[in-house]
């Protein structure tokens, strides 16, 4: 069995097993992982995952159009999401917040805002234009000339936001399995201090987004590897053993590893997604 170790692309695997037409184009520039789009025929609950992302989200329907700024849990939560529908949406890297957002990492866990209220917009273009666009490719182009708009204007972080954004790339890029110490050592930073500025700007712990980190490796790796058997799984996506990976995965997903693996082989989990180039 060969494990994937190319980037990381976080994702909400219950949109892609209830919807209709998922698409998604990856990115991964701008701190942004990927675009997505899809139908929703019908209103229902949906189940989130955590993933320590946050999603821009466009909600397209007869009435015309509603934005919002999504923060993700920190567990699976079930959230009601309205019919006759088509989102589009753009997921940010775990950890990144998007520029041109008046409202902090922290004030959108676990909440949606409407973007319109929080998006720090002079000529208020950005969201009216995104209600005009009709095909994906278009919105995808359209959103990303008007968010370089934004970056162009945002400051550069620095002092604590340096220290923050560091470390969020250390957890990233060891796919969630660097200790907290390593960490603290690589950026010349005690834990103490690190775990402060993480939980003032994030709203939880640099231990709990390096957590929801190995969880989205485990669901990248259950959704498009060979699985032979869980203990081999848990090794391999670094968990001290099988118990230890059922439990965390059962914390954020609310369902066994097991059990999540037979719903998308039977639901062909693979077929749903369409990658556009």
């Amino acid at each position: 069995m060969e494990y994937k170790t190319d980037k990381l692309r976080p994702t909400q695997p219950f949109l892609v097993l209830e919807t209709q037409d998922f698409k998604q184009e990856i990115y991964l520039n701008q701190g942004i992982s990927h675009f997505y789009t899809f139908r929703l025929e019908k209103t229902k609950e949906i189940t989130t995952v955590p993933d320590s992302c946050v999603d821009m989200l466009f909600e397209y329907g007869e009435n015309g159009m509603t934005a919002y700024a999504i923060g993700s849990p920190i567990k699976a939560l079930d959230v009601e999401w309205k019919g006759k529908k088509e989102y589009f949406g753009v997921r940010f890297m775990p950890g990144s917040m998007p520029v041109g957002l008046n409202v902090t990492l922290r004030d959108l866990v676990d909440c949606r805002f409407y973007l319109e209220d929080i998006l720090l917009d002079n000529n208020g273009t950005f969201v009216s234009g995104m209600k005009k666009k009709k095909t994906f490719k278009d919105r995808i182009n359209y959103f990303l000339e008007e968010y370089t708009k934004l970056e162009m204007r945002q400051e550069k972080p620095f002092g604590k936001m340096e220290i923050l954004m560091a470390v969020k790339e250390l957890a990233y890029n060891s796919g969630g399995l660097m200790r907290i110490s390593e960490m603290a050592d690589t950026v010349g930073y005690t834990e103490r201090y690190i775990n402060k500025i993480f939980i003032e700007q994030m709203g939880f712990s640099p231990k709990v987004f390096c957590k929801i980190i190995q969880f989205q490796r485990s669901l990248e790796f259950l959704n498009y590897g060979n699985v032979d058997n869980m203990t081999e799984a848990a090794v391999n996506l670094g968990y001290y053993d099988q118990p230890q990976f059922i439990r965390d995965f059962k914390t954020y997903c609310g369902m066994t590893p097991k059990r999540y693996l037979m719903l998308t082989k039977r639901i062909r989990y693979n077929s749903l997604v369409e990658n556009v180039s």
